[in-house]
C-alpha cells in the first residue's frame, strides 16, 4: 500500500508553522557541523541521525557542500535581515555592540560552517565566487550602519572615508577569529561562551576607534565600563 507523506522526522513535528523537511535537515547538519567540522561530515551520518534514507537528504541538496552553503547564505542572510531591528535611524555605539554581539551569536550558531568558509584557505579558493558574492551582502549591511553612524554624528566621515578597507577587513577577521576559537576549544559553558562573545563583539567596535569623534568615543568608553564590569 502506498505510503501518505511523511508526518514527522526524528520526533518533529512537519505541521507546525515554519517547519519544513529542508530547514530540519539544515538544522541538524548544523549541529553535526558543529561537533565533527565540514570535513568529517557525511550525509549518511546526517540521514542517520535523522531516520531518513540518505536519498532524502541528497533530493534536497546533492552534496554536503550544498548544504553548507545553504547554511552559509541562511545565516547572511539573516544577519542582514535584521539590521531593521538593530539598526534604527537613531543608531550608536551602543546599538552597534548589541549588533555585533548578535553577529557573533549567530557565528556560534552555526560556527563549523563559518569555520570552514573563514578559515579554510583551500576551500576559500575553490568557492571564490561565492565567497566574493557573501562579502558585497556583508559590505552592504557594513555600510549601512556606518553611514547611520556618520550622519548621528559618532564616525568622521574624514577620517573613515581613508580607513574605510581597513576597517572593514579587520572586522572579517575579527569574526575568523571568533570562528577559530570557538572551533578550538567548544569545552567551555554557555556561561564561558557568553563572556568571551561580549568580549569580541567590543572588539569588533573597538575597530571603529581610529574613525570615531569624541561623541563615539565617549559612547566606547561606557561599552567598555558596562562589559569589564560583567566579566
Amino acid at each position: 500500500m502506498k505510503r501518505g507523506p511523511r508526518k514527522s522526522i526524528n520526533g518533529i513535528n512537519l505541521g507546525e508553522a515554519g517547519v519544513s523537511t529542508r530547514q530540519i535537515i539544515l538544522d541538524k547538519a548544523s549541529q553535526l557541523i558543529n561537533e565533527s567540522g565540514m570535513s568529517e561530515f557525511r550525509i549518511d551520518a546526517l540521514a542517520a541521525s535523522l531516520g531518513l534514507s540518505p536519498g532524502n537528504i541528497t533530493y534536497h541538496f546533492p552534496r554536503k557542500e550544498d548544504i553548507g552553503n545553504a547554511i552559509w547564505i541562511a545565516a547572511v542572510q539573516e544577519i542582514t535581515s535584521s539590521l531593521d531591528h538593530y539598526m534604527s535611524s537613531l543608531l550608536d555605539i551602543k546599538q552597534l555592540f548589541l549588533f555585533y554581539k548578535y553577529v557573533v551569536s549567530l557565528v556560534y550558531k552555526h560556527r563549523g560552517v563559518f569555520y570552514s568558509k573563514l578559515g579554510d584557505i583551500g576551500l576559500i579558493g575553490r568557492n571564490r565566487g561565492a565567497i566574493i558574492d557573501t562579502m558585497k551582502t556583508v559590505e552592504y549591511a557594513f555600510d549601512k550602519k556606518m553611514t547611520a553612524l556618520t550622519v548621528n554624528g559618532y564616525v568622521d566621515p574624514r577620517k573613515y572615508d581613508s580607513l574605510r578597507r581597513q576597517v572593514f577587513d579587520s572586522m572579517v577577521t575579527c569574526l575568523g577569529w571568533w570562528t577559530t576559537g570557538v572551533m578550538d576549544d567548544l569545552r567551555g559553558d554557555a556561561a564561558d561562551i557568553a563572556a568571551v562573545s561580549d568580549r569580541y563583539a567590543l572588539i569588533m567596535v573597538m575597530l571603529l576607534s581610529p574613525v570615531l569623534t569624541e561623541s563615539g568615543r565617549a559612547q566606547l568608553d561606557a561599552v567598555c565600563s558596562l562589559v569589564k564590569r560583567d566579566i
